[in-house]
């Protein structure tokens, strides 16, 4: 394996292990800094309202300045960017060190996610493997999260966890990397968002992508709530992670056993998983035991695997090739708009009730999600 692809590999590891961060370290981090439910919202939507202002801009970025650097400098600022969160004792220094990190999560994401397709003769199987080692990621920070807190003080165990986002650092600096060319045409991207499609499937990220960071940042508080230790907290969010990611490798894999592509299918695919996160997230608001939760966790945690990846191929295959680059930044504000809004609605919705009774407004993104889809059938787009 080249020292780009392991650059690639490891820079949607480090989102990944970014992604899972803040909900990891929640319940440690809220007790520290004297945070509540709401002030915890506002942290995770400044988080996210940055991924919303580098979405477009991180992709410029790589095209005007190639993947090495774009690459180096997210680990370099997500690295710092804990190392700070370690050491803030108020709300307002966790803000800012948040905000920073959300800059460098974003150069990681839009890094990886751009250079891998290229080193692949299928772009989709590089796409695909780079979703499954983000996912890894992800379960990987709940896992070690869970460890570390309980083993060292809050600061050394983040001092663990920067060591691991400057990973990709090892990686830029060797091996030849693509040469990237001045691409980005203001004229396409006006184009694009003049086209209905990009609009119907920027509302479904906005959903989909919400709902996920929702679930991931409150599980473990939806946890604690049934009566869950912090551990088990934790390791409930592993449970949706680990389903995640089984999920996304075996609809990445499915063709090869079936022979069936995912992409003339996945309007069906999208249907019948937002049917399912309904029903699923109408029993995590009802179930009261923590064995129980957990399966429902699983399910709904496989039942999202294939919305991101399935809408994002359907979507793609509209365009010409041509316009990729600048419709994934388009689509993607979206969704990082929605990651920003949902969450600290969960947290806001929480302070007069229960996170379990605020998943209400989680269970609604997915019937908007369902109807979505079901006109992205109507429209050919699957």
């Amino acid at each position: 394996m080249t020292a780009p692809m392991l650059a690639g590999f490891s820079s949607l590891f480090g989102f990944g292990l970014i992604v899972a961060f803040l909900g990891s370290i929640k319940l440690r981090l809220t007790s520290r800094i004297g945070a509540d439910n709401a002030e915890f919202g506002r942290i995770i939507a400044a988080f996210q309202w940055i991924m919303v202002v580098m979405a477009i801009l991180s992709g410029v970025a790589i095209d005007h300045v190639g993947h090495q650097l774009i690459i180096g400098v997210g680990a370099a600022l997500a690295a710092t960017a804990v190392l700070g969160i370690g050491r803030a004792r108020s709300s307002r220094m966790v803000m800012a060190w948040v905000i920073i990190l959300g800059l460098g999560g974003q150069l990681l994401y839009a890094g990886g996610n751009t250079l891998l397709p290229g080193l692949f003769a299928d772009p989709a199987a590089g796409s695909n493997l780079g979703n499954a080692i983000f996912g890894l990621g992800a379960l990987f920070m709940s896992v070690i999260a869970a460890v570390l807190l309980t083993r060292l003080p809050f600061e050394r165990a983040l001092i663990v966890f920067a060591l691991l986002l400057l990973t990709p650092m090892v990686f830029v600096l060797r091996g030849d990397f693509p040469l990237t060319s001045h691409t980005f045409d203001p004229a396409v991207a006006l184009t694009l968002l003049t086209n209905r499609v990009t609009w119907i499937v920027a509302l479904l990220l906005f959903l989909y992508i919400g709902l996920e960071v929702s679930m991931g940042a409150w599980i473990s508080s939806y946890a604690v709530e049934l009566g869950a230790t912090e551990t088990q907290a934790i390791h409930t969010l592993s449970y949706f992670l680990v389903a995640m990611m089984i999920s996304r490798l075996l609809f990445g894999l499915q063709d090869k056993v079936t022979g069936i592509e995912l992409t003339p299918t996945g309007g069906a695919v999208l249907v019948c998983a937002g049917f399912i996160a309904i029903v699923t997230l109408s029993a995590l608001m009802h179930t009261r035991n923590l064995r129980t939760a957990r399966g429902w966790v699983f399910l709904i945690g496989f039942t999202f695997g294939p919305i991101f990846p399935t809408t994002i191929g359907m979507t793609l295959e509209h365009f010409a090739p041509s316009t990729w680059g600048t419709l994934f930044g388009v689509i993607a504000t979206g969704g990082s708009m929605g990651a920003a809004v949902l969450p600290a609605w969960i947290g806001g919705a929480a302070t007069t009730g229960t996170v379990q009774s605020s998943f209400g407004v989680l269970r609604s993104a997915a019937i908007g999600i369902t109807a979505i889809a079901l006109v992205l059938s109507l429209l050919s787009v699957a």
